[in-house]
């Protein structure tokens, strides 16, 4: 009875997922949503999956989602624009971050009494627009290729930059010390370097092995493999492997480019094949762990999630305010400022984050996860209709320039 129970649910869930997906291509109303909606109806709500049974693997799904997620962004990713773009997208990466910790570490000082640490982990976690989401939405404006790339961009360096400062963080305050800033600034060093040292390598290692296997069925389950052994090597030598995935996963995606800056002599290329299979495996994992966040969130207090609503609202502001900043002299990005600023929707990042804190045992452990839900839910929210309205202004606007030409 309970592998009936189990096969229905994990059918169910990808159907769903399926659905959410699909409804969001049409009408760009994000999945996520339906996702963790269905999460709190089998958990919280109905209690047909008790949430005190599943919190024991949040590190495990944490982990996994991080890993498969960031490899198959890296995968998708352009070198060439990466390089191009990538000065702006990490200056309004930093800028997105920076604002959304000032900002959530005030705000819990006030609002919940806390010291500055754990108020600055709070901002890590929600400090990172979501790559899923901000991808699709954006292209649905149709707007330039360049603002695409930035976004695309940004929405990846700010996974990257949350997971590895909000990591070192809670390792600080785990484990604390005299010296907590040097200890901050030297544990996001370290481990970025490591990581994405360790990733590059072992991705280009790899280009090799593939390009001897080429003729052989499976490659794509063998490197799925290969994922979970680099990730797990890279975190027993002290380096961050949410970030070598990413530059594993760069690596791969852009064979052709690596192997002519490389000067190798077997021109190297990515199947299309495999970035198929393995947008499908991130789309299998994304599915389940949205849900899971949900069935496992209990909200103690109505006060949690007023706050979390408000926090969203501060957010905006300082995703507006650091958008005016880093597009100062930029003539075609301040054309473009209101749909910069609209997107900031929490997604996947901030949700793993959020199921650290309980892992490492910290105070205040379980107050993470329900106002990070509350801020994910309200700023795909504010996005959505920010996206919405922008489109209608837009489209408004071609009508009238195609009028007036006439």
């Amino acid at each position: 009875m309970i592998a009936i129970s189990l096969f229905t649910l994990v059918g169910f869930v990808t159907v769903l997922g399926f659905i959410g997906n699909y409804i969001f291509k049409k009408t760009g109303v994000p999945d996520i949503l339906i996702l963790l909606v269905l999460g709190l109806l089998l958990g919280p709500i109905t209690q047909i999956v008790p949430s005190d049974t599943l919190t024991g693997f949040s590190h495990i799904f944490s982990s996994l989602a991080l890993m498969i997620i960031l490899f198959e962004g890296g995968l998708n990713l352009d070198l060439y624009k990466v390089l191009q773009e990538s000065s702006m997208a990490i200056v309004l990466a930093l800028l997105s971050v920076i604002s959304s910790m000032i900002i959530t570490s005030f705000f819990t000082m006030f609002f919940l009494g806390w010291d500055l640490l754990p108020g600055l982990l709070l901002g890590v976690m929600v400090g990172g627009s979501s790559s899923s989401i901000v991808v699709p939405l954006v292209r649905k404006i149709k707007t330039s290729e360049k603002i695409v790339t930035l976004l695309s961009l940004e929405s990846a360096f700010t996974d990257a930059l949350t997971v590895v400062i909000g990591i070192t963080l809670l390792q600080v305050l785990a484990v604390p010390t005299n010296n907590g800033v040097y200890s901050v600034s030297h544990g996001i060093a370290s481990e970025l370097s490591i990581g994405a040292t360790l990733g590059l390598i072992i991705g280009i290692l790899w280009l090799r092995i593939l390009k001897s296997v080429e003729n052989e069925p499976y490659k794509n389950i063998l490197t799925l493999g290969m994922v979970f052994l680099a990730y797990s090597f890279v975190e027993g030598v002290g380096g961050n492997g949410a970030i070598s995935s990413l530059m594993f996963g760069l690596v791969l995606g852009n064979a052709r480019t690596i192997s002519y800056i490389l000067r190798s002599r077997e021109s190297m290329k990515t199947e299309k094949t495999m970035k198929e299979f393995h947008s499908e495996i991130s789309f299998l994992v994304r599915s389940f762990f949205f849900v899971y966040l949900g069935m496992i969130v209990v909200f103690e207090s109505y006060f949690l999630f007023l706050l979390g609503v408000l926090l969203s609202s501060l957010l905006l502001i300082g995703r507006t305010l650091s958008v005016h900043l880093a597009t100062i002299k930029k003539p075609h990005l301040m054309k473009n400022r209101k749909l910069i600023s609209a997107m900031l929707p929490r997604g996947l990042a901030a949700a793993v984050l959020s199921q650290l804190p309980v892992v490492y045992g910290l105070k205040n452990a379980h107050v993470y996860p329900d106002i990070v839900l509350t801020v994910i839910t309200s700023t795909v929210i504010l996005c959505t209709f920010g996206v919405f309205i922008i489109s209608r202004v837009n489209n408004g606007k071609r009508k009238k320039d195609g009028k007036s030409k006439k």
